[in-house]
C-alpha cells in the first residue's frame, strides 16, 4: 500500500507537470518576486536509465526573465557527442499576459561544435537557441530529450533547482532505475525522495516548491553547500567495452584503471632518448626533473578529445608522433617515460578550479573531476604535465589543499594535495620614491612574485612577447603606475615558483602642494582595497581560500630644505582570526622607510562573524592609505 501511494504521488506530480501552466507574470506570488531576476514557473527533469548502458533524460523547464539580470536565462543549450542524441528540441516564448508569442524556429536552432578554452578538436557538440523579447517581463519555455548509450550514460544528471537570485514555484527530479541497479545520491538542503516500484524499475523523486530568491554572497561556499543541490551516479555502469561500478572510491578508481592499461610503452627511439636524457643523473629527483624538462620541450597541450578520449588517455607513442595531448595524454605520457627508468608514477584525477563547485568527499564515489595530473610517491611529488614553464613539481593553487583520486593497479585510493602555507604566496615588492619640489617623483621599483602571486605573471610572460603590450597590461591591472617608464624588466625563475620585476619612472603629481605644505602618500598605488561588500544580513559562511604573505617596502626621500610635520604612528598592527597587518615607519632627516606585512589565512568563520571579518579589510584598507605631510623648513 505504501508503495502504490508514493506510485500515485509520482504520477500525480508528473501529470501536474505536464499541463498547461497560465504563463502570466501575475500568477506569480508577490513574495515570489522580491529579490529575483528570474523565476522557475515550472521544471520537470526525467531520467531513465534503461539498462547498463542506455539512458534517457528528459527535461522541461518555464522561467519568467523579470529584468535584465537574468538575460541568460533565455539561452537553451544542450550538449551530445557520438555517444548521445537529442531527440527532442523545442523552445517557446510567452509575452507578460502569458500569451504565445512564438517558437524557436529550425534556422533559430545552432548545432556547434563544444570547442571550449584550450580545446581542439572534440566530437562533443550543442544545440542551442536563445529567445530574445522587447520588453521585461516575458517568460521561455525550453524542453528536449537525449538518449545515451556506451560512454553516454556516464552523464549522471545533476539538478540544481534554483540558481542566486532567482525564485522557484516548483521544480521536480525524478530517476527511475533497474531493479537490478541503484540510484546513489548525496544532496544538500533537500528532504529524502519519494520512492516507487514503476514498470520494473524503482523510481525516486524529488521536489522542490515556493522557495524564495536568495542573494549571492562574496566568499561563500560553493553552489552545491548553500543552494537545494543533487548529485547521482548508478551504481552500476557499462560502457559498451568497459564495467564498471560508483559504490567507492576503490571501485570507480579501478574503472579508471582499465581505460589507462597498456597505454604507456614507449617507441624505440623515446627510450633510448629517456635513457640518455637520465644517464649519470644520480638522484631519482634529478631524473624526473630531466624528464619533466623533455615533456616541456617537445610537447604543447591540444585538447583532442573524441568518444572515449573523452575518458580515456590517448597512447604515449600518440603523444611521441604528435607531440601534443590533452591533460590525460601528457600525463601518461609522463608516466611512460618514468616507468620506463623505474619511477613508479600514478595518474591523478582532480578538480581544477580555485573554488570548487562540488568538493570531493570521502564517502561519496563521484566523477566530480575535470583534470588530470601526475603523483610520483617516491618524492611525493605532483607534475602539471599541461605546463610548458611549471617548475617540476609545482602544481597551482586551484589544485591544491583538495581531495583527488590516484588510479593505481589496485583500484582507486582517495587522497589529499598539499596544502601551501602563506609565505608561500605573495610577494616582497620595495620601492625607491623620491619627492621633487614641485611635488613630482621618481619612482623605482623591484618586485619578487612567488606562489600563487606569480602565477598570472609566468602565464603572461610566456604568452606575450612584447613589451610594449606587457607594460599597458600590468598597467590596466595595477601593478605598474604607467607605460611610459625605462629599465623595466620580467624574469621567470625556470627551477622555483618565482617572477621578479623592475621598473623606472617619474609621476607628475604624485603629492599635493598648498602653500609651504605637500600631502605626500606612502603608498599611492599599492594599497590594499581589497574590502568585501556591507551587507545587512548574511546567510552563508564565510569561506576565504587564500593563502597570502605581502611585504611592501617604501623607501622615500624628500627635499632637503623640507621636514615632516605629521608623520602618524610609528606602529600600527591589526589582528583577527582572517589575518594580520602590521605596518611600521622610521624617519630621519630628509627620508623614511616604511614597511608592510599583510598575511592572509584560509579561515572559515560563521555567518554572524562577517560584520568583524569585514571590519579587519575596512582598517587594513585605512591604514593602507597612509600620507604625510612635509613643509618647507623655517630659516633660522
Amino acid at each position: 500500500m505504501k508503495n502504490l501511494i508514493a506510485l500515485l504521488i509520482l504520477l500525480a506530480g508528473s501529470a501536474l507537470m505536464g499541463q498547461d501552466l497560465n504563463m502570466s507574470v501575475l500568477a506569480i506570488p508577490d513574495e515570489l518576486k522580491e529579490n529575483a531576476g528570474s523565476v522557475v514557473r515550472s521544471h520537470e527533469k526525467v531520467y531513465t536509465v534503461l539498462s547498463a548502458n542506455t539512458a534517457t533524460i528528459y527535461e522541461r523547464k518555464v522561467i519568467t526573465i523579470l529584468n535584465d539580470d537574468h538575460d541568460r536565462e533565455n539561452q537553451f543549450v544542450v550538449f551530445y557527442d557520438e555517444d548521445s542524441k537529442i531527440t527532442s528540441f523545442k523552445a517557446t516564448l510567452y509575452d507578460a499576459m502569458g500569451d504565445k508569442v512564438r517558437s524557436a524556429k529550425k534556422s533559430e536552432i545552432e548545432d556547434v561544435s563544444a570547442i571550449s578554452g584550450g580545446q581542439f578538436y572534440t566530437d562533443s557538440r550543442v544545440q542551442t537557441t536563445t529567445l530574445t523579447h522587447l520588453s521585461y517581463p516575458y517568460t521561455v519555455a525550453f524542453e528536449y530529450e537525449k538518449k545515451l548509450k556506451n560512454f553516454g550514460v556516464f552523464e549522471f544528471p545533476q539538478w540544481l533547482p534554483m540558481g542566486y537570485n532567482q525564485s522557484v514555484m516548483s521544480s521536480s527530479f525524478t530517476a527511475r532505475v533497474p531493479m537490478d541497479n541503484e540510484l546513489l545520491f548525496r544532496s544538500n538542503e533537500l528532504p529524502d525522495p519519494e520512492t516507487a516500484t514503476e514498470n520494473g524499475r524503482r523510481a525516486y523523486r524529488w521536489l522542490a516548491e515556493n522557495m524564495p530568491a536568495r542573494k549571492s554572497e562574496a566568499l561563500a561556499p560553493p553552489m552545491s553547500q548553500t543552494l537545494p543541490y543533487l548529485r547521482t551516479v548508478l551504481r552500476n555502469f557499462d560502457t559498451g567495452e568497459y564495467k564498471g561500478d560508483m559504490q567507492s572510491w576503490e571501485s570507480f578508481g579501478e574503472f579508471m584503471w582499465q581505460l589507462v592499461e597498456g597505454r604507456s610503452e614507449l617507441p624505440p627511439q623515446l627510450q633510448a632518448l629517456v635513457k640518455e636524457t637520465t644517464a649519470g643523473l644520480p638522484t631519482d629527483k634529478e631524473k624526473i626533473d630531466a624528464l619533466y624538462r623533455l615533456l616541456q620541450d617537445r610537447t604543447r597541450y591540444v585538447g583532442v578529445q573524441l568518444g572515449i578520449g573523452g575518458f580515456q588517455p590517448f597512447s604515449a607513442e600518440y603523444v611521441e608522433t604528435n607531440r601534443y595531448g590533452d591533460c590525460k595524454a601528457l600525463s601518461n605520457y609522463m608516466g611512460a617515460m618514468l616507468d620506463e627508468i623505474g619511477i613508479e608514477s600514478y595518474h591523478v584525477l582532480i578538480s581544477s578550479s580555485k573554488r570548487q563547485f562540488f568538493p570531493v568527499q570521502e564517502d561519496f564515489a563521484t566523477s566530480a573531476f575535470n583534470h588530470m595530473i601526475l603523483y610520483v610517491p617516491s618524492e611525493d611529488m605532483y607534475l602539471e604535465c599541461t605546463s610548458n614553464d611549471f617548475p617540476t613539481g609545482y602544481i597551482s593553487e586551484g589544485t591544491q589543499d583538495r581531495n583527488v583520486l590516484l588510479v593505481t593497479p589496485n583500484g582507486g585510493k582517495l587522497v589529499r594535495t598539499p596544502k601551501s602555507e602563506p609565505a608561500d604566496n605573495g610577494y616582497t615588492r620595495t620601492v625607491d620614491l623620491s619627492i621633487q619640489p614641485d611635488g613630482n617623483a621618481d619612482f623605482k621599483l623591484h618586485g619578487s612574485f612567488y606562489g600563487a602571486s606569480q602565477e598570472m605573471y609566468r602565464g603572461f610572460a610566456n604568452s606575450e612577447r612584447n613589451q610594449a603590450k606587457q607594460l599597458e597590461w600590468f598597467n590596466r591591472r595595477g601593478t605598474l603606475p604607467d607605460v611610459n617608464g625605462t629599465n623595466y624588466s620580467l624574469t621567470v625563475e625556470a627551477d622555483e615558483p618565482k617572477v621578479e620585476m623592475t621598473y623606472q619612472t617619474n609621476l607628475r603629481r604624485y603629492s599635493r602642494k598648498l602653500g609651504t605644505r605637500m600631502f605626500v602618500p606612502i603608498n599611492k598605488f599599492y594599497s590594499f582595497d581589497n574590502v568585501p561588500d556591507k551587507l545587512t544580513e548574511r546567510r552563508y559562511p564565510i569561506h576565504q581560500l587564500s593563502a597570502r604573505f605581502y611585504v611592501d617596502t617604501v623607501n622615500l626621500t624628500y627635499p632637503e630644505e623640507m621636514e615632516i610635520e605629521s608623520l602618524g604612528e610609528a606602529l600600527t598592527t591589526i589582528e583577527h582570526a582572517a589575518g594580520e597587518y602590521r605596518a611600521e615607519v622610521k624617519s630621519s632627516p630628509g627620508k623614511l622607510t616604511w614597511i608592510r606585512t599583510l598575511k592572509l589565512v584560509p579561515v572559515e568563520l560563521p555567518a554572524e562573524a562577517y560584520a568583524d571579518y569585514r571590519q579587519f579589510f575596512v582598517d587594513v584598507a585605512k591604514a593602507d592609505r597612509r600620507q604625510i605631510v612635509i613643509k618647507t623648513r623655517k630659516s633660522r
